[in-house]
């Protein structure tokens, strides 16, 4: 709506060609998640299966209100003043930054470069020293103590050898792992005799949660959270490789392949406990991946088709600048909803906030310094191949022959 307004649109054509010409971009980054998630749900179980569900309901009604309701709000706003210009206060600032035109692409090559080593030195840390994982993973009990007044030498002494002890945030509070046990009942007697082991050193101890993984579970687990990242990276290919061009779907997976590997190396730097709500961290980092990838590529492919002459580099310097106040609102609106839960969220979603944080900010900057040069390399090759930019769609493909002799 600020693009049409700029135009010089009154308010009730910049409101309804701003929703008109948005409803494509809200709808290619919306249904690349759903199919994600449904993929999710498909072959998921328990945890996995739940967040599948919850994140489809929240695509949906989110779908549907950017849709229909915001749209119905917004005209009810400017009731009465449909030929006036429009007028959004505060935003010149923002009109300004979308006018400049930053040569983002002539770092295309450093961009890649540091992108390339990020992800190998990820891939290294990956392999030593390796994840830590919890006991959806590895199987076995996690106990949360909160002990005040009792020191970690003092617990480890007490408790069994073979018990990790982790000091949480703040004073007196632990995390205690046993390691698996082939009975439920064996665990239940472990559990039992840590909690009065506990108690003997501090009367006031208190035991918020209690985890029980048995081993057949936690590979159950490990194969079904591999399953559904490799699914739900596949389906986002495929929507891609359909609604836009092989290039394009080939530029947005493997510029989000990128950003988990960088992701998981934040795992292995930061010690965040990998579990399965670090597995729902990295399936809602796709999304939101593919969400900003999808606003930037859609504005290359409309540029395109609009100026087909128009040198590549030009075009995709031009639609990083008409979409990088969107990609910075967005990025920062996602930031001060996961800050509070990152900071003080707790054990229970250090694993989804503070991942999920880092990948914020690694997507955000991906979509400018990395997809984009990629869809250019890829773009090129395609080139050398004989092929077009962009296949003409059937309108356009009618329209010119109406305009042959």
């Amino acid at each position: 709506m600020r693009e049409e307004a700029r135009q010089g649109r009154s308010a009730g054509m910049a409101v309804k060609e701003g929703f008109a010409r948005a409803y494509r971009t809200i709808l290619d980054s919306n249904l690349t998640t759903l199919i994600a998630v449904s993929l999710l749900f498909l072959v998921g179980s328990g945890p996995v299966k739940g967040f599948a569900v919850t994140i489809g309901i929240g695509l949906l009604t989110s779908l549907f209100t950017a849709v229909t309701l915001t749209q119905l709000l917004t005209e009810w706003q400017i009731r009465g003043r449909e030929r006036q210009p429009l007028v959004l206060p505060g935003v010149a600032w923002l009109d300004r930054l979308s006018a400049r035109v930053p040569n983002v692409m002539r770092g295309r090559r450093v961009g890649l470069t540091l992108s390339a080593v990020l992800s190998l030195a990820a891939v290294l840390l990956y392999v030593q020293p390796g994840l830590k994982y919890g006991v959806d993973f590895t199987g076995g009990t996690l106990v949360e103590v909160q002990a005040p007044g009792v020191a970690a030498d003092d617990l480890r002494q007490v408790l069994p050898g073979q018990a990790g002890v982790q000091e949480s945030e703040g004073e007196g509070h632990y995390l205690v792992r046993l390691p698996v046990a082939q009975e439920p009942t064996v665990a239940a007697e472990q559990m039992e005799a840590l909690k009065a082991s506990v108690r003997d050193l501090s009367a006031e101890a208190e035991f918020p949660r209690t985890e029980m993984v048995g081993p057949k579970v936690s590979g159950d687990f490990s194969d079904i959270s591999i399953l559904a990242v490799l699914l739900a990276g596949a389906g986002v290919l495929g929507y891609l490789w359909w609604r836009f061009e092989s290039h394009f779907a080939l530029a947005a997976t493997l510029t989000i392949a990128l950003d988990l590997t960088k992701t998981i190396g934040f795992f292995v730097l930061a010690g965040v406990e990998f579990n399965l709500t670090a597995v729902a961290a990295l399936l809602a980092l796709i999304g939101y991946s593919v969400n900003d990838k999808v606003v930037v590529f859609d504005r290359v492919r409309e540029q395109l088709r609009l100026t087909p002459d128009k040198p590549l580099l030009d075009v995709l310097n031009e639609s990083i600048a008409a979409t990088l106040t969107r990609t910075v609102f967005t990025s920062v609106t996602t930031l001060l909803a996961l800050l509070p839960m990152a900071l003080a969220g707790g054990a229970a979603v250090v694993s989804f906030a503070q991942p999920l944080l880092f990948g914020v900010i690694v997507g955000t900057s991906s979509s400018v310094f990395i997809a984009a040069p990629l869809l250019y390399w890829l773009a090129r090759r395609r080139a050398r191949r004989g092929l077009a930019q962009l296949q003409p769609t059937a309108e356009e493909v009618r329209q010119r022959l109406a305009q042959m002799p």
